[in-house]
């Protein structure tokens, strides 16, 4: 039976409505009020159209359909328990990427039927030989449940129109088609033996356009010079239907879309027109599990799926997120939140003990109760979940765990949210798909097929209007005519792509056959093709080039080599921020601003020495850091950072020296020094403990306390070699003091106490370097000790400072005496050594040092009152433990000093 009406079979949906809004176009140009839409559709949904139809009129009997047209992943897990089924012994685990296999495998076998690739007789490679092998066992697999993947349905489909069933119409219009496999063309053939007439559907121009092409200096200018282009295109022309071609869409994406919102929709930088419509429409989506709200709630259920074993980082990630719980009220809240845990919790960590922590933090008045109240609903959903259970039961449970989250927020979806939030819906639907193949499965195996189902998923959201620039990948094809197109990245290496034949089959049977990425003559004859569709996609077509990549110099690709240049200067487009910086608002005029508000009286500023180091380096610093209160996250570690195994270090010897000195140490015995040691590393570590919100584990502080027992010995080892007798006087002794109205809070870590009244400061250091040469300097950048003898000590015979390197590997003191031997390798002031530094001109004697220090620090501190905050720093290497230094926008600077200089 025949229809009347032709039908346009398209390649890809998308071609499906180019054409129908090309057709509505049309129609409106030639004044129509109402119209029959295009009959477009693509070859896929008009078969099953036709075969349908024809199984509820009983023309094909039910029995011999397939009961199942596997999907994607389906076919996947069928191919890796076939795969699974043929492997024994060591090949099991030797064969570790198992969903790569039948990835591999579901491709050879589509190869194989689409494009009739023999592999009958002869001797076949291992690889052939295991393909066959695994398709044998694929198909009893299938042949037990009358299952069918979709490149055997669709030839199931062409043997029943061959038989006559189904109505079909009297023409086929074919769009978008660049090569036919042999199976389509055997549809076709059954196709014309019953009558219907099949023919290409002309979209393109008569006669192919008169191409240039041009070369950029990089992929970055050619990004720059096609949507310069397409702005100029636009710009004469606002009803003009143009194209931005490019074979590797996929990478250029991101860089392409911004470099088009720069240019044509500046006011999208606003948030608020994130999602406004645009000129422009990409052909190619992202996948669904890069969306934000939809990976937020896949990082909720891998959290939950893995609650024994959370990775701090990754909680984080999600605490920031406003698509769960009280996202957008309780978002101070989660920040502080995610800043106590980085200081508090170690890096791994269950998910039990951080609600119990929310919890608590909740309690003490952080703002996150609905936080914590979601969180524990959350443990508990999961608690009463069973161990095992099918598919579908576990797209309940995950609805179920996401509800209790509070996902997707309390605040309205925007559109594109809903619609990925819809499609989520629909794909999480489709695991209930998965019930027969998997049967019941734990948890992590569901949600790993989930996340991999997410993945593969493409989301593009519904394109308001009717866009007048296209941004399309090779293959895709324009509903009509365009004004004008620019196809970009025609480069050797990048098109055509290079052959990339199936590993499983025998190389000369896909050549034979002539199937995709065969070979190089293959694919050069498929850009061929592709290269003539896009010459007669427009009256005026542009081909472009990148000169290099990253220091290689590339070549064009040999169908553009020969085309005439471009004419004219090829104008590159500018990002926003290039053209705001130059063209800067008259009314706007830069200022040197390096004055802060002056410190108040009675203005509180913490940071003590740290204060006065970071001023002294850099005045910025310090204000930021200090008056401003802004400071770098913690970074998690598993154990101990720096800083921990430095207060450790700091504790265990502040211990071991209560009512000790060099006599005592002196007489100890090595079993008296080692178990004295062991106390007061013991002491140290119970203490540090006791003041951690996570107590470190058992085994750790078994490794932490044998480490610092050994670091302690070797230290005390070394201090047996003074020969200046001694008391420790104080250890962390706490000294508060005002500096040019700045109160300074100061804990020093040890001073002792000579024979002669005399005091020796110490300061202790774990790093590998220590600098006391800058105490000669006018500003000093290593403040610490010299504001201890200088000012804190100041009414004390103070006679030296040094700083006590302990590493087991470079045990030693470091810094200036008021005379020598005071100090092991520490040298008097008046030894020629030490006058290279601390010349005799300016620091006749050591009083004159101290007074030097005292002056020095004193004009830090009238600085850091005053406002002072400058940008100003000797060397950067200074800064290389500033915890703000993105705020000194240091890269902004010189860039503003090259353009001064030039």
């Amino acid at each position: 039976m025949m229809s009347s009406s032709p039908i346009v079979l398209c390649s890809t949906v998308r071609l499906v409505r180019s054409l129908r809004l090309a057709h509505s176009r049309s129609q409106l140009a030639q004044g129509a009020v109402r119209w029959e839409p295009l009959p477009a559709m693509t070859l896929k949904q008009w078969l099953e159209d036709v075969l349908g139809e024809a199984l509820l009129c009983g023309e094909i009997k039910s029995a011999s359909a397939p009961s199942l047209v596997l999907g994607g992943m389906q076919e996947r897990i069928l191919w890796e328990r076939a795969i699974e089924s043929c492997l024994t012994g060591d090949l099991v685990d030797a064969l570790f990427d198992r969903a790569g296999m039948a990835a591999a495998a579901m491709e050879a076998n589509r190869l194989v039927i689409e494009w009739r690739i023999g592999l009958s007789g002869g001797e076949h490679t291992e690889e052939t030989s295991q393909f066959l092998r695994w398709r044998e066992a694929y198909r009893k697999l299938c042949a037990k449940a009358n299952w069918l993947e979709p490149v055997r349905y669709f030839e199931w489909q062409i043997e029943q129109l061959a038989a006559g069933s189904g109505r079909l119409p009297q023409q086929l219009c074919l769009a978008g088609f660049d090569r036919l496999s042999p199976q389509e063309s055997r549809l076709f053939e059954v196709l014309a033996a019953r009558g219907v007439v099949v023919v290409p559907w002309r979209s393109g121009l008569d006669q192919s356009a008169p191409a240039v092409q041009v070369m950029l200096a990089d992929a970055d200018a050619e990004c720059r010079a096609a949507v310069s282009w397409a702005q100029r295109q636009l710009a004469q022309n606002p009803q003009a239907r143009i194209a931005i071609v490019a074979p590797e869409l996929g990478a250029i994406r991101a860089r392409l879309a911004a470099m088009l919102d720069d240019v044509l929709h500046p006011e999208a930088i606003v948030p608020a027109a994130a999602e406004m419509p645009r000129c422009y429409d990409f052909s190619l989506g992202a996948p669904l599990a890069a969306q934000t709200v939809i990976a937020t709630a896949l990082g909720l259920l891998r959290t939950i799926a893995g609650r024994r074993r959370v990775e701090q980082e990754v909680f984080g990630v999600l605490l920031l997120q406003p698509y769960w719980s009280a996202g957008v009220r309780e978002a101070d809240g989660r920040a502080q939140l995610e800043a106590a845990i980085r200081a508090d919790l170690p890096a791994v960590i269950t998910l039990d003990r951080l609600a119990r922590y929310t919890r608590k933090q909740a309690e003490r008045g952080l703002g996150v109760d609905q936080l914590a109240d979601h969180l524990e609903a959350m443990l508990q959903v999961h608690s009463r979940q069973p161990a095992r259970q099918l598919p579908s039961a576990w797209a309940v449970s995950f609805r179920m765990l996401l509800g209790v989250a509070g996902w997707p927020g309390e605040r309205g979806l925007s559109s594109h949210e809903f619609q990925a939030r819809q499609t989520f819906s629909e794909v999480l639907e489709s695991l209930s798909q998965l019930d027969t193949l998997l049967g019941v499965v734990v948890m992590d195996e569901a949600l790993r097929r989930f996340n991999q189902a997410c993945s593969e998923q493409i989301f593009q959201p519904r394109t308001e209007g009717d866009p007048s620039l296209q941004v399309m990948g090779m293959l895709e094809a324009a509903g009509a005519p365009l004004d004008a197109l620019w196809v970009m990245g025609m480069n050797d290496h990048v098109w055509p792509p290079p052959a990339r034949p199936n590993p499983l089959l025998p190389a000369a049977a896909q050549r034979a056959a002539r199937a995709p990425n065969a070979d190089a003559a293959v694919q050069a004859d498929f850009s061929r093709a592709i290269h003539e569709r896009l010459l007669r996609s427009a009256p005026q077509v542009v081909f472009s080039y990148a000169h290099a990549e990253g220091g290689r110099e590339l070549r064009p690709n040999p169908l553009v080599a020969g085309l005439p240049s471009l004419p004219g200067e090829v104008e590159l487009a500018a990002t926003l921020a290039e053209m705001l910086a130059a063209n800067p608002v008259s009314a706007i005029s830069q200022e040197n601003d390096h004055l802060a508000p002056p410190a108040i009286e009675g203005e509180r500023i913490p940071g003590g020495a740290g204060l006065l180091k970071a001023q002294a380096v850099c005045p910025a610093w310090a204000y930021y850091q200090f008056r401003l209160g802004a400071r770098a996250l913690d970074v998690p570690v598993e154990g101990l950072d720096a800083a921990g195994r430095g207060s450790l270090l700091h504790a265990a010897l502040e211990r071991f020296w209560q009512g000790r000195g060099s006599a005592t140490l002196a007489e100890m015995s090595d079993e008296a020094l080692a178990a004295a040691v062991a106390e007061a590393v013991a002491q140290a570590l119970e203490a540090f403990n006791a003041a951690r919100e996570e107590p470190l584990p058992p085994g750790f502080t078994a490794l932490e306390g044998g480490r610092l027992r050994q670091l302690v010995l070797s230290w005390l080892n070394f201090e047996k070699t003074r020969t200046a007798p001694f008391e420790v006087e104080a250890c962390e002794r706490e000294v508060r003091l005002e500096i040019e109205g700045i109160a300074v809070r100061l804990v020093i870590d040890r001073i002792d106490a000579l024979d002669d009244g005399q005091l020796v400061i110490i300061d202790y250091k774990t790093g590998a370097t220590v600098d006391y040469k800058n105490w000669a300097q006018a500003r000093i950048t290593e403040p610490q000790l010299p504001i201890y003898a200088s000012l804190a000590l100041a009414g004390e015979q103070v006679a030296a400072v040094a700083f006590a390197k302990v590493r087991s590997d470079d045990a030693r003191f470091s810094g200036i005496a008021a005379e020598e031997a005071l100090l092991p390798g520490v040298l008097g002031l008046a030894q020629d050594k030490a006058r290279k530094d601390f010349s005799v001109e300016q620091f006749p004697d050591w009083p004159a040092l101290l007074a030097h220090w005292q002056s020095s620090v004193q004009a830090i501190a009238r600085e850091v009152r005053s406002g002072e905050a400058a940008v100003r720093f000797s060397d950067e290497k200074d800064l290389e433990y500033c915890e703000v230094k993105p705020l000194l926008r240091l890269p902004e600077r010189k860039l503003l000093f090259e353009r001064e200089s030039g």
